[in-house]
């Protein structure tokens, strides 16, 4: 009898654990986990001490307080994949969490009676196929962007179904998990949760909307002080990076680093011939420019934070005078009918994401309509006023974005996942709600089956779709990878010499989390990239005795250049010979694909075999 009773009491626990490991098992049997991007693998070797020998809390994406965490558990047992395995947690922690309070939600449907049980299985199928047609990829292939999105979702899940009877100080208590989830999410990605704040506010509003009497004082004290709470975290968060990088070295580098980012990721570098005379007023030659194109700009020491700026600062110019606001803004409005409405066909489309989105408006709005507790227009007025708010909220971020010409996967999947985590959450309450009123008790909890049933079927439909895909991705790593393991594997080998790799030519590279984890010191690094010109370079390229990338390379016998087989080397040529220095490049091993140079200065410059 206890241990019925036991089980009984931890019923939700027992499934949420449960629901876990099938979806761990579901995905760690068919795939191996990597890290979806190369960026993911220089921040796991930062703070894994790959990069300069020592586990460094400066993590240069994200915030400090939480890099210098993950580093303390590398100072203490170095083997371990770390970060990976801090990943996993998160995305496990969050849809754990969204999964307990959803079935605990269900027994609130008085209307199922005796079968409530039936209608937590059905639930717990529900979530359980949305989570491997819609999150599995994510799981497999993990970036620390949707990491962040997904701890913010789960926090704004978690706010939307706070008991809405509770006083202030009860409900401020019970939201103190949600601002932690907030906070670690801020750590792991600022920008990106900075991005979903205003969804997370707009969830705040909605929230607050629900009460009976909006505008007393219990009432802004409940709401205020969660979203203070919010705020204070944030503050902590920022404040203590701020410290950690308040060095000289370091602020010049962050600089560089906010210029990099925009030249890069929001503008297009603009041509040298039709820009000649921008190029020659700040001093840029075009040999230069050409090391900002190839992203090797590394080599040469006089590229710095200033001269990126004045490139970022004229592409915008540029782009600004080619793509009139108004116009942008009408080709964007485009762009998001077709990223919203289109198939898996047209390359635009967000499929099946956007489908899913789609569905849980009209369930909500079908939810909303049916509330006994108001007449038809309040009704109507009620559900239009909130859904509208989150849609306008939504389309205002999602067109900034589009303007911005940045919308990777990273950022668009986010985006949906945080906007269905606040419809299910709308969903779930009113579903609740008209579940215990005599008036729709019977047409609510229909209505409530037949939502759920469609998300399981829709869920179901795309889960071909999303094995086909994942299975294509994790192949193409996994072939990519190939060569340059038995690259990195042979540099490693030459643990006296040094080797500098051609952006464009590592940029294929990714790893899986958990297996042939090697946290040694490497001896290899790339010729630009977002590390590139920061404290941590200086550090790694000082424990083999280099100071300078462009003497090093023609001066120490034991530096060598790394590109891929058949890809030119007549700009390296060049840019000595701008430089006033002419080359020879000497091959001086071919493997995997790749081809390994020494430099020497010559009388004419030239590649030899």
């Amino acid at each position: 009898m206890a241990c019925k009773s036991f089980l009984k009491k931890k019923e939700n626990c027992i499934l949420t654990l449960l629901f876990l490991g099938i979806l761990l098992l579901v995905s760690a049997i068919r795939y191996d986990y990597y890290f979806d991007l190369n960026d993911d693998v220089l921040m796991k070797d930062i703070l894994a001490g790959v990069y300069t020998g020592d586990p460094e809390g400066h993590n240069i994406q994200m915030l400090w307080l939480i890099s210098a965490l993950i580093s303390v558990f590398y100072r203490v047992v170095r083997v371990l994949p770390w970060y990976g395995m801090f990943l996993c947690f998160c995305h496990f922690l969050s849809i754990g969490l969204i999964v307990h309070r959803s079935l605990l939600l269900t027994e609130q449907l008085e209307a199922f009676g005796k079968k409530i049980r039936l209608l937590k299985g059905f639930l717990f199928l529900t979530e359980l196929f949305f989570a491997l047609s819609f999150l599995m990829p994510h799981l497999v292939c993990a970036q620390y962007t949707v990491t962040c999105s997904m701890l913010a979702a789960a926090a704004a899940f978690l706010f939307l179904t706070t008991d809405i009877t509770l006083p202030a100080g009860a409900f401020i208590r019970r939201n103190i998990g949600t601002v932690l989830l907030v906070f670690l999410a801020y750590l792991i990605r600022s920008e990106m949760l900075l991005l979903l704040l205003p969804l997370i506010c707009a969830a705040g509003v909605i929230k607050w909307s629900m009460e009976k009497k909006i505008f007393t004082g219990e009432h802004m004290i409940k709401y205020l002080s969660v979203i203070g709470l919010i705020l204070l975290s944030v503050g902590i968060g920022q404040g203590t990076h701020k410290i950690a990088y308040g060095s000289s070295e370091w602020q010049k580098f962050n600089e560089f680093f906010d210029n990099r980012t925009e030249l890069y990721d929001f503008q297009i570098l603009p041509e040298y011939e039709a820009n000649k005379e921008f190029y020659e007023s700040i001093g840029l030659t075009e040999m230069e420019r050409e090391l900002l194109a190839n992203y090797n700009f590394g080599l040469d020491e006089e590229i710095d934070e200033d001269l990126v700026l004045k490139v970022a600062d004229y592409a915008a110019s540029i782009r600004q005078a080619e793509r009139p606001f108004l116009q942008n803004l009408l080709d964007s409005l485009k762009s998001d009918y077709r990223r919203m409405c289109y198939g898996p066909s047209h390359n635009e489309s967000d499929y099946p994401w956007n489908y899913m989105v789609i569905l849980a408006y009209v369930a909500v709005l079908v939810l909303s309509l049916m509330d006994g507790e108001k007449k038809m227009p309040a009704r109507t007025s009620s559900a239009a006023l909130r859904l509208g708010f989150l849609f306008a909220v939504r389309m205002t971020l999602w067109l900034w974005l589009i303007m911005r010409d940045r919308v990777p996967v990273r950022i668009s999947h986010s985006m949906y996942f945080m906007e269905l985590c606040i419809l299910s959450a709308l969903g779930l309450i009113l579903w609740i709600k008209m579940a215990a009123d005599d008036r729709s008790r019977k047409t609510g909890s229909v209505t409530g089956m037949i939502c759920l049933a469609a998300v399981l079927l829709y869920s179901v439909m795309a889960l071909p779709f999303t094995i086909r895909s994942l299975d294509l991705d994790t192949q193409a790593k996994a072939e990519r990878n190939l060569p340059y393991q038995e690259l990195y594997q042979y540099l490693r080998q030459q643990s006296d010499d040094f080797y500098f790799i051609d952006v464009y030519s590592s940029v294929g590279y990714t790893e899986k989390m958990f297996v042939d984890v090697d946290n040694s010191l490497a001896n290899y690094d790339i010729m630009g990239g977002w590390a590139c010109k920061s404290p941590l370079q200086r550090k790694k390229l000082a424990a083999f005795g280099i100071s300078n990338m462009e003497e090093a390379l023609l001066t120490q016998d034991n530096v060598y250049y790394v590109q891929e087989k058949g890809a030119d080397t007549k700009w390296l040529i060049r840019y000595y010979r701008d430089h006033g220095r002419e080359i020879t490049l000497i091959r001086e091993k071919a493997l995997a694909g790749f081809e390994i140079y020494s430099l020497q200065e010559t009388a004419e410059g030239k590649a030899v075999s």
